[in-house]
């Protein structure tokens, strides 16, 4: 199951060293002045990012709206920052503003104190002295954000990668009875096994795309290839699905289930050495939900097991692993997303039990009548937008006057 890629231009790199002394280096030091143009709504200021200093001497406005323009006097490029004092809270910020350049900077700020902070292309970073910004309560303040580090990536990501290693010990261990059964000639009770093994892969989630040809090889439709669902290129779950449910003979099967063994196997041995970026656990949140409805709820996977229901459910449970992988991160930015992200997939889950049938399987989604299909596709659709908020929730793109 191939994930669909979203664009990665604007991820911006969050992890700044401090200032260190070194005669070998020769580090521009940033200088943020503000010089004061009026006071309280409507300001208007001029910031000047020089190499000798930090913010020295900047004044603060009162309450209410105010624009700064921002100039870089320095020859390199620096991130400016204003920050909410004894907090992580960013409230405007003009990423890369390049040497030589000035660009318009507003934000509507409430009474207290802030600072600003600059960093440069170097990875050198400084911060000014705070000043309190006076006045009254405003109706519509410029809501904050913390930034998102490239630690706090790193840890969602070790988080998920973990599950995934736990998951493939059981996809592993599944496929190998899947094989044993099909090699004993017990195709009856290999179709049990099957669903087990592929509810295995399914649950694997956000991690599809770092799996690259592996994902093919174990789970790829027949889609396209010349022969079809007998085209030697169409291998994994899928082929062995249509083989076990098409009546072919327990010699045809075993080549088949020989080789999802063998490429099940070989995913395992190389998770530990593929890479998964760290911004794409947020960007991905969406897509295990995404490739269920158009592949899943449509039927166009079914291979004659009549289980796509079954896929949406474990595309569910691959879901709740990433979002509580990014829950650390996601918690703290916006509470109420992941509340609703979490009540939401619970509540899909639900009412995907619901076609769950006493003997285990499941309801063939093609015999689901008009409301039935309607009520489903509405759930995983409205799910899907909550989702896909969460990248700019994490702030993963350039934000302030950008």
């Amino acid at each position: 199951m191939s994930s669909f890629l979203e664009p990665n231009k604007g991820v911006r790199p969050l992890r700044r060293a401090a200032a260190t002394a070194s005669a070998a280096l020769v580090v521009a030091v940033v200088v943020l002045t503000a010089v004061a143009a009026g006071a309280g709504v409507g300001n208007s200021r001029q910031i000047m990012v020089t190499n000798t200093g930090c913010a020295k001497g900047w004044n603060a406005p009162r309450s209410g709206a105010v624009a700064f323009d921002v100039t870089n006097r320095t020859p390199t490029t620096v991130d400016v920052q204003l920050l909410g004092t004894g907090s992580s809270r960013v409230y405007a910020e003009i990423f890369t503003l390049a040497a030589g350049t000035t660009r318009p900077l507003s934000a509507t700020l409430e009474p207290g104190l802030y600072h600003w902070q600059c960093a440069s292309v170097d990875q050198a970073l400084w911060t000014s002295v705070s000043r309190r910004v006076s006045g009254t309560a405003v109706a519509n303040p410029t809501p904050w954000y913390i930034p998102v580090g490239p630690d706090d990536l790193d840890a969602a990501v070790l988080t998920y990668r973990n599950s995934v290693t736990i998951g493939l010990v059981s996809l592993v261990g599944d496929t190998d009875r899947l094989k044993a059964l099909v090699d004993r000639g017990d195709l009856e009770a290999a179709k049990a096994q099957w669903l087990v093994a592929h509810l295995d892969y399914e649950r694997l989630g956000a991690a599809y795309d770092t799996f690259g040809p592996f994902d093919t090889e174990i789970d790829g439709r027949p889609n396209g290839l010349p022969g079809g669902v007998h085209d030697p290129q169409f291998t994994g779950f899928l082929r062995v699905e249509y083989e076990l449910w098409h009546n072919s003979s327990p010699a045809a099967v075993e080549p088949s289930v020989a080789q999802l063994d063998a490429d099940v196997r070989g995913l395992q041995a190389a998770f530990p050495h593929q890479i998964m970026l760290n911004t794409d656990l947020p960007l991905r949140a969406h897509e295990i939900l995404e490739n269920a409805l158009q592949f899943e709820l449509t039927g166009e996977t079914d291979q004659g097991s009549n289980t796509n229901l079954a896929t949406v459910s474990a595309n569910i449970q691959g879901t709740q692993a990433t979002v509580a992988a990014l829950e650390p991160i996601l918690g703290p930015r916006d509470p109420q997303l992941l509340t609703s992200v979490t009540a939401g997939l619970a509540s899909l889950q639900e009412l995907v039990d619901r076609y769950r049938m006493p003997d285990g399987w499941w309801v063939p989604v093609q015999s689901l009548d008009t409301s039935e299909r309607e009520q489903l596709d509405g759930a995983v659709s409205s799910l899907l937008e909550q989702l896909s908020i969460i990248p700019g929730s994490l702030r993963l793109f350039s934000v302030g006057a950008d």
